[in-house]
């Protein structure tokens, strides 16, 4: 990694950067759960874009690793679609969505739509 810097009176001091994404990621607090070949397991989701999700899972996951994921997104409207462990650290691991059918991007749009839009109602 390239660490930029800058001069001040006391000497060069690494520059803080800021990770760029390309989508706003939504705050939620949703279960789910996630299946790895085996049987399937619980997991939390606590913030999603329309491409991938931050979540809580007990379980070991390796990045790189696919997983089916099922979740009731809206009352008896479920998402199902294929992950790819994208980094797992001590507090989460981010995953990218890397099969969805148009049903299920049509729901996560939805769902996205009215989660920002209850963000905005309770600010204004």
């Amino acid at each position: 990694m390239i660490s930029s810097f800058f001069l001040t009176g006391y000497g060069e001091v690494p520059m803080q950067r800021r990770e760029l994404r390309a989508e706003a990621r939504i705050a939620v607090k949703e279960r789910g759960q996630l299946h790895s070949g085996e049987r399937w397991f619980p997991c939390v989701v606590l913030d999603m874009s329309n491409s991938g999700f931050q979540m809580l899972c007990a379980r070991n996951l390796d990045v790189g690793q696919i997983l089916d994921f099922r979740c009731e997104l809206l009352p008896q409207k479920v998402l199902d679609c294929k992950l790819e462990v994208r980094h797992v650290n001590d507090d989460a691991l981010g995953a990218k969505i890397v099969e969805i059918d148009r049903k299920g991007q049509d729901l996560c749009q939805q769902f996205l739509q009215e989660q920002y839009s209850d963000k905005l109602d309770r600010l204004g």
